[in-house]
Order: structure tokens, then C-alpha cells, then sequence
């Protein structure tokens, strides 16, 4: 490892100078250009050069380029900076907007006739589906790319046509490699591995190729083959700094250490890539660290050390794919079919109309056989008589199913709302984070005034003192206010999420146990006061049953805060938890001797946004998300018995399969 490192430090050192002087360079040629098609082009190298290592600055140069498109009516920039817009989001995690601006250059190199750079965008688009986890649209436009692409590939290898500009790399190697990550990505290591030594064959030092296909021969467990694409693709990740890629085989490496067992080296690896001082640009990178992390430690048994790597890992997974993302994806993709079937409509008026004809003589059929029913019905009526007997069972039967109506308009009514809080708090928070930053800028700014006004003599009990203090005191407030609304609507974006978790094999007695420690200790850890009894009465015998751990998990752990939060005012509180085996399944038991509930409350718990908790403590959102993972994730139910000024006990039932 040693060895690794200080070759690495060497060529990082060499690559890094030659980087840098080429990014001066344009830089420099920049400063020179004129408001022109070559500027443009300049610009969109120089984001090129940041793309992988600082994304946050080549958005910047990106939208300069577009900008200045735009304003020159310079089509084909115009087109090629949506292009490179679609790419740079996607690095940093935004994959709606990265979406539009892929779906909008599309028409335009269509408009051009330039086939080339559609294969190009085309591939864009596939990475922002692979990135977001949807690898069968990934692999729909990847493999659009590759057989488009296979008409315009010359000897070389390369494409015919003039590549936009900082392209250049582009070629059949790059065509297989991309699709290599998104079989890889997807699990389907057969074709990763056969696209990927396709691509290595071609062009060896490209590190885009190195790392899936490293990544497929180590879920494959062939891990020397895996530890030779990694490290030829690192060395070649540093030299060419490109940060992303060496993001990924930093954890690709540390896999490999960890299906081997050696967990320190596995360990020391992750979190040089949640240290590495460019990681910040790559939210993707960071949450499998700190997701591989948290499971590290917790099968060591370091608590304290997983959960926090689990809360990191949580807090990124819900940056990167909350529901309020995927509608939008859904949305757009929406969008771009509708745009198809309008032009298809003109062509359907005609055929339209014969079948309106056609339903108005259905409707005639239609009610000449409502007629003949009517009259069988009639008939039937004295028959009808003779089941009068049956009177109570069929009032039971009724009543069973109002009941069960009930309880699906109520399931219908939280995921609807669930769809309308996601789209809401999505558009909600781009101007809310506006407000926290302006105001936060505008505290700082009024402070710098007020210090100001000092030095040249104006005291604060002047009037113009007041003013600032009293504007001071105005910004804090909004500041204060308007993260209160980020955490709702934070709430808001976690309720509707949904999950993509995997479901696996658990012990719920373990699991139980894990999360009761964690609130308990986090409840100490931010308020030193606290302090509850707590008891558990585990059936051994349960058997493991097919949950997601992460996502029950989060059920857990709301219960148990809640009922910790409940015991605040007792005298001896105590928590109990409980797991049994019963019909097909398992019940776990959450028991409190805390305030309890009434019944009109109790009737409310699992509605969004209702909250008990005084403002600013809670967002009313837990109970209806556990609600949602127990009941529709799970195929489980969940119930509440309470009594006012004696405690609360909720039960969970899970079924031992459920598909």
C-alpha cells in the first residue's frame, strides 16, 4: 500500500502541473476571444477540464458558454452547451435539470442534421438514467448510442463527423465502456465484462472502462483481475485528474479488501474518498462510502461508528433520490412523449371521429341491453324474496367491506398526498434556499453596517443604530423562520420517497435491539437531562423474515423516539419492546408509560403533518411514513392502543413472506 501511495503522489504531482498549465492556457486564450463561436468553444473546453475534479466550476464556465450562445444566436453551441450542461448536473447529483437540458439539445441537433452529436447527447442522457438508478433507460439510449454510432465509426475507431468541442475523446471504446457501466451497474456482469475488455482492447489507459470493468470481475469475485483494472485505472485517474473516476476505484478497491476480510484496509480506503477534498463534487461517490462504511462497522459491532456513517449515508440518499426527483424525471419523460403524440394527432382526427361514431352505436347496443337486463331483473325480484334469510350474513358481509373501503380510500388518500407534498416541496425548495442564503448574507452585511456606523461615530441608541439593530434582528428572524421550513420541507420530501431497498433475510430481534440502543443514546447525546428505563422481552424462537433493514429501520426508530419523547414528564419512565411469533408472522410490540393519547387524537396519528409536539419540534411526517413502509412496503399492519395519562403501545405485524 505504501508503494501504491508515493507512485500515485509522483504522478498526481506530474499530472496535476500539466492540467494546470493546459486550464491556464485557456484561461488565457479566453481573456483574448471576442464575443464569438470561438469563445463559446473555449469556454465549453475549459468546463470540460473541471467536469471531474471541481463540477461546481464547470457549471460555472458551462453557463457562461450557453449564455453566451444564446446571446450570439449561435445554434449549434446552443445545443452543444445543453449538451454539457445535461453532463455536469449529473455529476453533481441534480438529474431533473440534467434531464431538461438533455432532452433539449435533442431536437436541435435533430433540426441540424447532426447525427453526430445526437450519439453524443444520447450518451449523456444514459448517464443521468444510470446515475439515478434507472439502468433500463440507461441501457435504452446507450444502446441507441452504440448502433447509431456503428454507421459513423471509421478504421480508427473514431467517428467520422467533427465532434463538438472538448469531445474529442470520443469513440468506440467510450461507446462500449458506457455500456459496460450500465450492464455493471445493473448486475449483469457478463455483458459488463464482455463490453469492457472490448473497450480495454481498444484504448487501455482510459479509466472510464477500467473501473466498471474492475467493479464487474469483483462482484464476480475474480478480485485479481478486479485489483489490476483498478490500479491501472487509478494511476491513470491521478494522471489525468480525473477525480470522479479515481472516486470510484478508491471504493472499488475497498470492496474487494472487504469481501477478503481485511476490513482496515477496506476501511482506510473509504475514507480517503470521504475525505478527499473533491468529494464534496461527487455526492454518488460519497454515499456509497459512507453506505459501505456504516455496514463495515456495524457488523464489527461499532455502533456509534455506523450510525453515523448510516446518517450520512440517509441524509445523501435523500439528497440524491427522493420521490421529489423521480417525479420530476417521470415528468419530463412525460413531457417529451406528449411532444411525440401531438404530432401523431393530426394524422388521428379522422379515425377519431369514425370511433365516435362507432361508441354512439355502441351506446344504442348498450341500451337496448340495459333494457332486456331491466327486464330479466324484474323477473328475478320474487326470487330475490326467497333470500331473505340471508339478511344478517350479507349485512356482515357489507359491513366487512366498508371497512376494508375505508382502509383503501385512506391508503388511496396517503399516496396521493404523498405525490402532491413530493411535488410541492420540490418546488418549494429552490426559492426557500434563496431565502436562508440571502438572509444569511443580508445578518452579515447589516452587522458589517452597524460596525461601520461605530467607527464613524454613530452610536447604537441613535436612531440610524436602531434601524440596523432593528434590521438585524428582522434577518434573523427570516433566517431562523425560513430553516424551520427547510426541515418540513425536508419532512415533506422523506414521506415521499420511495424506496428502492432491496429485501433481505433479518433478525427482527437484533434489528430491535440495535435501534433501541441508538435513540436511546443519541436522545442522551443531544439532551444530557434525559434519561428512561428501558426493557426488552425478545421471543428467541422468531424466525428471520424477508424485510428492508434500512427502511424498517427508520419504522424503529420513530416509535421508539416517540415513545422515549412521551416519558419525559413521568417520574418512571420506561420503554418496552417486545417480539413474538404469531399466525404466519411476526409481532413487534412498542410499550410506553408516558402520557398517552386521546381518542380523537389517536384517530389522527398516521395522517401527514399531524403533530402533538409543540412548533418547530416536529413535522407530523414519521407515524405516516411508517405507516406507508409497514403497510404497503411491507404488506403489514400497524395498530395503537392508548389511554390518557397511562402510555401508548403500538404494534407492528409483519407476515413471513410477502411479495
Amino acid at each position: 500500500m505504501k508503494k501504491l501511495t508515493l507512485f500515485l503522489t509522483f504522478i498526481c504531482t506530474f499530472g496535476f502541473a500539466q492540467i494546470r498549465k493546459q486550464i491556464d492556457s485557456l484561461k488565457h486564450e479566453i481573456s483574448i476571444a471576442k464575443e464569438d463561436t470561438n469563445k463559446v468553444r473555449l469556454l465549453f473546453r475549459l468546463s470540460g477540464r473541471y467536469r471531474f475534479n471541481s463540477a461546481d466550476t464547470a457549471l460555472i464556465y458551462a453557463q457562461k458558454a450557453l449564455r453566451l450562445a444564446e446571446k450570439i444566436n449561435d445554434t449549434r453551441g446552443i445545443g452543444d452547451g445543453q449538451n454539457l450542461m445535461c453532463r455536469v448536473l449529473t455529476v453533481m447529483g441534480n438529474y431533473p435539470l440534467a434531464l431538461e437540458y438533455g432532452l433539449k439539445a435533442n431536437p436541435i441537433y435533430e433540426k441540424l442534421k447532426d447525427t453526430t452529436n445526437i450519439i453524443v447527447n444520447f450518451t449523456g442522457i444514459c448517464q443521468c438514467f444510470r446515475e439515478q438508478g434507472d439502468y433500463d433507460n440507461a441501457l435504452q439510449y446507450a444502446l441507441k448510442a452504440y448502433k447509431l454510432g456503428e454507421l459513423f465509426f471509421n478504421s480508427q475507431n473514431r467517428i467520422k463527423s467533427p465532434l463538438p468541442s472538448g469531445f474529442q475523446w470520443f469513440d468506440k471504446s467510450y461507446m462500449k465502456a458506457i455500456l459496460c457501466s450500465v450492464y455493471e451497474k445493473g448486475n449483469q456482469l457478463d455483458s459488463a465484462i464482455k463490453y469492457g475488455e472490448e473497450a480495454y482492447k481498444l484504448r487501455k489507459d482510459f479509466t472510464g472502462v477500467l473501473y466498471p470493468l474492475g467493479n464487474a470481475y469483483a462482484k464476480k469475485g475474480q478480485y485479481d483481475k478486479a485489483m489490476y483494472y483498478f490500479e491501472l485505472g487509478l494511476a491513470s485517474s491521478v494522471k489525468t485528474n480525473i477525480q470522479k473516476d479515481k472516486l470510484e476505484i478508491l471504493t472499488g478497491i475497498s470492496f474487494v479488501f472487504k469481501q477478503k476480510g481485511a476490513l482496515d484496509s477496506a476501511t482506510v480506503y473509504l475514507k480517503k474518498v470521504l475525505t478527499d477534498r473533491y468529494g464534496k463534487n461527487f455526492p454518488v461517490s460519497l454515499l456509497l462510502a459512507s453506505t459501505q462504511l456504516a455496514n463495515i462497522y456495524e457488523s464489527q459491532h461499532k455502533t456509534d461508528s455506523a450510525f453515523k456513517y448510516l446518517k450520512q449515508s440517509i441524509a445523501l440518499k435523500d439528497t440524491l433520490f427522493n420521490k421529489g426527483k423521480t417525479i420530476a424525471m417521470q415528468n419530463l419523460i412525460f413531457k417529451e412523449d406528449q411532444k411525440k403524440k401531438e404530432l401523431e394527432d393530426a394524422e388521428l382526427k379522422f379515425q377519431n371521429r369514425l370511433k365516435i361514431y362507432g361508441l354512439i352505436v355502441g351506446l344504442a347496443v348498450l341500451v337496448l341491453v340495459a333494457l332486456l337486463l331491466w327486464r330479466n331483473n324484474l323477473l328475478k325480484q320474487n326470487a330475490n324474496n326467497l333470500l331473505q334469510d340471508q339478511k344478517d350474513k350479507v349485512e356482515s358481509t357489507l359491513n366487512k367491506l366498508k371497512s376494508t373501503q375505508a382502509q383503501l380510500i385512506q391508503s388511496e388518500k396517503l399516496a396521493s398526498l404523498g405525490e402532491l407534498t413530493a411535488g410541492i416541496a420540490h418546488e418549494i425548495q429552490n426559492p426557500l434556499n434563496f431565502v436562508n442564503n440571502f438572509s444569511e448574507v443580508s445578518v452579515e452585511l447589516a452587522n458589517e453596517l452597524e460596525v461601520a456606523l461605530r467607527q464613524r461615530g454613530i452610536e447604537a441608541n441613535s436612531e440610524e443604530g436602531e434601524l440596523v439593530s432593528d434590521l438585524i434582528q428582522n434577518q434573523e428572524k427570516i433566517h431562523h423562520h425560513g430553516k424551520r421550513a427547510s426541515s418540513i420541507v425536508k419532512g415533506m420530501l422523506e414521506h415521499s420517497r420511495t424506496s428502492s431497498g432491496v429485501k433481505e433475510l433479518t433478525d427482527i430481534n437484533a434489528l430491535a435491539d440495535e435501534y433501541l440502543r441508538l435513540t436511546y443514546h443519541g436522545l442522551r447525546a443531544k439532551d444530557k437531562s434525559f434519561n428512561s428505563d428501558y426493557k426488552t422481552n425478545f421471543d428467541e424462537s422468531l424466525p428471520k423474515i424477508e424485510i428492508i433493514p434500512q427502511d424498517f429501520g427508520r419504522v424503529l426508530l420513530n416509535l421508539i423516539n416517540n415513545a422515549f419523547y412521551a416519558t419525559k414528564s413521568v417520574k418512571k419512565p420506561l420503554v418496552v419492546i417486545k417480539t413474538e411469533r404469531v399466525d404466519n408472522g411476526v409481532m413487534i410490540s412498542i410499550k410506553d408509560n408516558g402520557t398517552g393519547m386521546s381518542e380523537d387524537i389517536k384517530a389522527k396519528i398516521f395522517q401527514p403533518f399531524f403533530t402533538t409536539k409543540p412548533t418547530g419540534e416536529g413535522t407530523g411526517l414519521g407515524l405516516s411514513l411508517a405507516y406507508d413502509i409497514v403497510t404497503k412496503g411491507h404488506g403489514g399492519t400497524i395498530e395503537v392502543e392508548s389511554v390518557e395519562g397511562e402510555g401508548s403501545d403500538f404494534t407492528i405485524t409483519i407476515p413471513i413472506k410477502f411479495s
